[in-house]
């Protein structure tokens, strides 16, 4: 490759919560309000609420929940009043210190039977007529349970607008997601001295995931797709026993999670050379990404981006084989809004980091996909990866 793979590591690859929006308290204090990240985004929620026929969120999406409390636990919800009370998460004891680290700023209330139970006891002391349901993330179970409890004339279900609302990242989270993707690069070089004939794709993608933690991060952001040969024309290929032959491309789609927050990138990786049929489609899929990414724009419509990617390749001739939209939003989950596609709706908004990703994919010959993330900022934009894409850096 020209240089150490080692070197790219970034030297301060440790944890910096402060940096990361998560409040990790040394004690049980609340954070001061110039130090809390979640203040302005609850804010901005209650706003919403003021036209809602609903006194309160009952919050039971995990990512959510994190967004707004700090909190990562598993089996809680949290419940969030009109004006300026604290959040309220219901939790059980499994998850009481680790609320008390991550979101010291809330109220806890530590259950000892079902969520629905305990909703009951809350409408109950706060005099709540009316808890609004996140519509989206309510299974039918949930639902009978709280309207056992709470008749179903106490719920209403709404479209809350936090998907919305997450699209735009604060420096935060921003901060987060370029942590994830510093990660994820450097894990990538590493791994690339691992890339040899012989290696099954399992084995590649369980050392990709394993070298991203060792760096740091939570852990892989999506199953690791590692695709040899034919198998990379399968966009979302599962990595098998299929063994890396010299001569056949290696498709790697892979992510860090850093915080919560997730990094997605894919690059092709020829293993001594590759086909003139697929050094071609290689070009094509560059030259694509490149007129997206210089799309990218505030104000620009979600289909003209996917639009300009697609016409490169439909021109090349290859319109057939590119069937999954352009890109898609990231955050604390790995598709988030905006949605980069034929269908998509709406523009794009400064704050929002995207995936950029156009691929073609032949049946039994294989398939190239180049992703990177980009930030829409308030002038154009800014790509926030940057290992390289021309097939020579990504030749071994």
């Amino acid at each position: 490759m020209g240089f150490d793979p080692v070197c790219r590591i970034p030297v301060h690859l440790g944890p910096e919560r402060a940096l990361c929006g998560i409040v990790v308290p040394t004690a049980s204090k609340k954070p001061s309000t110039g130090s809390d990240p979640f203040a302005p985004r609850l804010a901005a929620l209650r706003r919403r609420m003021r036209g809602w026929q609903a006194d309160s969120l009952l919050v039971t999406n995990p990512p959510d929940l994190r967004y707004l409390t700090g909190f990562s636990g598993e089996d809680s919800w949290a419940l969030v009043r009109a004006g300026r009370s604290r959040v309220t998460v219901l939790t059980d004891s499994r998850f009481t210190e680790q609320l008390e680290r991550e979101a010291p700023q809330t109220e806890q209330i530590t259950r000892q039977g079902p969520l629905s139970d305990a909703v009951q006891k809350l409408a109950r002391r706060y005099g709540l007529e009316r808890i609004g349901l996140q519509r989206d993330h309510v299974t039918l179970g949930m639902h009978r349970m709280l309207v056992r409890k709470l008749t179903a004339r106490g719920l209403v279900s709404v479209d809350d607008g936090l998907l919305q609302q997450r699209s735009i990242k604060d420096a935060g989270e921003v901060r987060c997601i370029r942590r994830a993707v510093a990660c994820q690069q450097a894990a990538f070089w590493k791994w690339l001295g691992y890339v040899k004939p012989g290696c099954t794709e399992n084995e590649l993608a369980a050392r990709l995931e394993m070298i991203m933690r060792q760096l740091g991060a939570d852990g892989a952001s999506f199953p690791t797709i590692v695709a040899v040969g034919a198998n990379g024309s399968l966009p979302h290929a599962v990595p098998g026993g299929r063994k890396v032959r010299r001569g056949q491309p290696v498709l790697v789609d892979w992510g860090a999670r850093w915080k919560g927050y997730c990094g997605d990138l894919t690059r092709v990786v020829a293993v001594g050379s590759m086909s003139r049929r697929l050094r071609e489609v290689y070009d094509v899929v560059g030259a694509a990404q490149e007129a997206a990414i210089a799309a990218v724009a505030p104000g620009v419509a979600l289909r003209q981006v996917d639009a300009v990617a697609r016409d490169v390749i439909a021109k090349a001739g290859y319109g057939a084989y590119f069937g999954h939209g352009l890109g898609h939003g990231i955050g604390l989950d790995i598709h988030e809004m905006p949605s980069l596609s034929a269908r998509g709706e709406g523009v794009l908004e400064p704050g929002q980091i995207v995936t950029i990703e156009p691929g073609i994919y032949l049946p039994g010959i294989g398939g190239v996909r180049i992703e990177d993330d980009v930030l829409v900022t308030p002038r154009g934009y800014r790509v926030i990866s940057d290992l390289p894409t021309d097939l020579s850096s990504m030749t071994i």
